[in-house]
């Protein structure tokens, strides 16, 4: 792979230098017109981003266009503007600032995000998208955010909760769509690299143009860092390339390469004892060595009354994973080569019924995902001992199929009533070729080929009381299957205890108003209660001991998420509240073990790691501009609450407040700017546990400073 990656950078750099020139050009031959244009064009642009932030048209809640004030349930925005003014060094660090997003990072490179709470255990959150194509990998099902390079981004689009009418099961706890950057119309691109403490370093390159009807998009970058704990760290390339051409006005096809060769060394938890001797040590650590490619063709079809998207997408990950380095534990060796291909379609009619504006859409989806896993164990618990102990249960042969058909309609009953009604059919079948017979030659009735079907429904309604004031309301059902860790993980207990894994039910109910007056000030606030029934949990016999996972008990999460915004002073302070609040708690036939081995009722206690209240203020000023450069500063606060450490709600993590704050100046096409995290240099854990009656910790690190440099061309 790392050929792969110097035959990238030689067609990069080439495609740079060759552009630089045109770009030049390009400026020189419309500086004229521009002057004459500029006092006029202002007024327009103006006119027209007061405009734009009223009616955003956006497209996940229901797979077709509409403006956000138009649409049946939640869905929050972010653009590369608001991005640009964080110091995000990956996309997760955006997102969870909105409300109903629960972000943890235990090792400070591997960011997971929980929508609405949604996100229990070693399992999948959110169905992430990256240009139509969906970027989870891997056993568990996960994203790594550090694929979606924060520099690309154009626009992100999330929907919180139960999504599976319209996208199948890796919906069921919301969905990310992000959109990578596009500007055929000029050519041009940015470089440039930042630095920060504790060995971060990075540097990236963007070039994106058109050439009649052709227009690309490429993205290079590079992240290293020594990392806050000892002995961990990365060492990550990237490359993104999306290319794009236009058979007809109304046509476009497109192709997206995402290529990920990464290196990451994690730290492992620490007792309370052990950090407060030292925060930074490392007692063991884990490593993975990954390399992932997805790519992906897309087809754009768009006519007065028809719509048509189609995506096709192949992914490819090479995993090695090694566990218990320094051997706390014994040490294991887990190699995965994982092949998926998949297609996704939606076609949209929108003809008017009875005179009345409507939109019918169907489509279908198709997902094969094949995996070979291969785990040894060291021969013994030292140092640097060769892995030649197999592991059977955890390795083999192991494949999920999935199939789903979707019908969908959007009718506006009245001129400002839109009633939206969809159903999904979906049917997904798993073939569980493990090393390992978990039947022990016939004696137990083990199923290595179980397959389900669901029906997922979904109502909407969103009625516009004026151009400024809309109120939604929505009712939906969804399912998560299991992933393939839930099946080799649970074989030999499920195989014994004659049960099967099956799919876990999600309903939500969601009502919510949108306020907006021009771009002054806005408001919005969502209610939503969801209720997840046979939730895929820990299992205990009778006298404590572990018996895999299997679907008991169930979950209930209620929250009320509100933002506020506004922009002042001919948009030179931008201001944003969010607040998110959720009880979030086990329900019927919940049970754990304590720390004597006894298993317990935990019917009615809250689900660990998700705090009651997060609140986030974020405020960008620009404090000087002229026709040369302008200084814009931004500040940001972040609190949240305490929050349980484990099911039995035996310890609680403290709640605490950060703050972060950047200034950066715009010179013509340079740009620097310096940054502070973490500002009031606050000792906090950024993930925190209990397991058999020990408290463990994943250390943070205080204030960091980062500065960096960037050239537009």
């Amino acid at each position: 792979m790392k050929n792969i990656f110097k035959m990238v950078m030689v067609l990069f750099v080439l495609t740079l230098f060759s552009v630089m020139p045109a770009a030049g050009l390009a400026e020189e031959y419309k500086a004229k017109e521009t002057e004459e244009t500029a006092a006029d064009g202002d007024k327009k642009e103006k006119k027209k981003a007061e405009e734009v932030k009223l009616e955003e048209v956006v497209v996940t809640a229901t797979r077709t266009p509409q403006k956000v004030m138009d649409a049946p349930s939640n869905i929050m925005v972010i653009t590369s503007k608001e991005i640009e003014a964080m110091d995000a060094k990956t996309s997760a660090d955006v997102l969870k600032k909105l409300p109903g997003v629960y972000f943890s990072d235990s090792s400070g490179n591997l960011p997971h995000l929980s929508l609405r709470g949604t996100r229990i255990g070693m399992s999948s959150g959110a169905l992430v998208l990256v240009n139509g194509i969906p970027m989870s990998l891997g056993e568990f099902g996960y994203t790594d955010w550090d694929y979606i390079q924060v520099e690309n981004i154009e626009r992100i689009e999330i929907v919180k909760g139960p999504l599976s009418s319209l996208y199948g099961g890796d919906a069921a706890r919301g969905v990310i769509s992000i959109t990578t950057k596009r500007q055929p119309e000029k050519k041009g691109g940015k470089v440039g690299a930042i630095v920060g403490e504790y060995g971060d370093r990075r540097v990236y390159a963007l070039v994106n143009g058109g050439i009649k009807k052709f227009d690309y998009n490429l993205n290079f970058k590079k992240k290293d860092s020594d990392g806050y704990r000892e002995d961990a760290g990365i060492d990550n390339v990237y490359f993104t390339g999306d290319f794009g051409y236009w058979l007809s006005d109304d046509t476009r096809i497109s192709w997206l390469l995402n290529v990920a060769d990464i290196e990451k060394y994690f730290a492992k938890q620490l007792t309370k004892e052990e950090k407060e001797e030292d925060r930074r040590q490392t007692l063991d650590r884990s490593f993975t060595d990954t390399t992932d490619i997805i790519t992906g063709l897309n087809l754009e079809l768009n006519k007065e009354f028809f719509d048509w998207q189609v995506n096709l997408y192949y992914k490819n990950r090479d995993k090695e994973y090694e566990n218990y380095l320094k051997a706390t534990k014994t040490p294991y060796k887990k190699d995965v080569v994982e092949d998926v291909w998949g297609i996704k379609s939606i076609a949209t009619c929108k003809e008017s019924v009875f005179n009345l504006k409507n939109s019918l859409s169907f489509g279908f989806d198709f997902d094969w995902d094949d995996s070979d896993i291969v785990k040894k164990e060291a021969e013994e618990k030292e140092i640097g001992v060769p892995y030649t102990e197999d592991m059977p249960k955890s390795s083999g042969n192991f494949i999920k199929k999935s199939f789903g058909v979707f019908l969908q309609d959007e009718l506006s009953v009245l001129s400002n009533l839109t009633l939206t009604a969809g159903l999904r059919y979906d049917y997904f079948a798993y073939d569980n070729n493990a090393d390992y017979d978990f039947s022990e030659g016939g004696t137990f009735d083990y199923d290595e080929t179980p397959n389900f079907d669901r029906f997922n429904p979904r109502i909407g309604i969103n009625y516009r009381v004026f151009e400024e004031l809309s109120f939604y309301g929505s009712y939906s059902n969804a399912y998560r299957s299991p992933t393939i860790y839930d099946f080799y993980g649970t074989g030999t207990h499920a195989a014994e205890g004659g049960y099967s894994l099956k799919p876990e039910k999600f309903t939500q109910y969601e009502m919510g108003l949108r306020y907006k007056l021009k771009k002054w000030i806005g408001f919005e606030v969502a209610v939503y209660r969801i209720e997840i029934e046979d939730m895929l949990d820990t299992y205990y016999d009778e006298e404590g001991n572990y018996a895999g996972k299997r679907n008991v008990g169930k979950a209930l999460m209620k929250g009320v998420e509100t933002s506020l915004f506004g922009s002042f002073f001919d948009d030179r302070i931008n201001c944003t509240i969010r607040h998110s609040y959720i009880d979030a708690r086990y329900g019927d036939d919940c049970f754990a073990k304590n720390p004597d081995k006894a298993i317990v009722s935990i019917d009615g206690n809250r689900i660990a790691k998700l705090p009651y209240n997060i609140f986030n203020f974020d405020l960008d000023v620009k404090l000087l501009q002229n026709e040369n450069y302008d200084l814009m500063w931004h500040f940001g606060i972040m609190t949240r609450d305490e929050y349980q450490m484990d099911k039995l709600n035996s310890m609680q993590s403290s709640g605490y407040t950060l703050a972060e704050t950047k200034l950066t100046l715009n010179c013509k096409s340079f740009e620097v700017f310096v940054a502070a995290n973490n500002l009031f240099d606050k000792e906090y854990d950024r993930y925190a546990y209990v397991s058999k009656g020990t408290d463990y910790y994943y250390p943070a690190e205080g204030i960091t400073w980062s500065g960096g440099l960037s050239f537009e061309f």
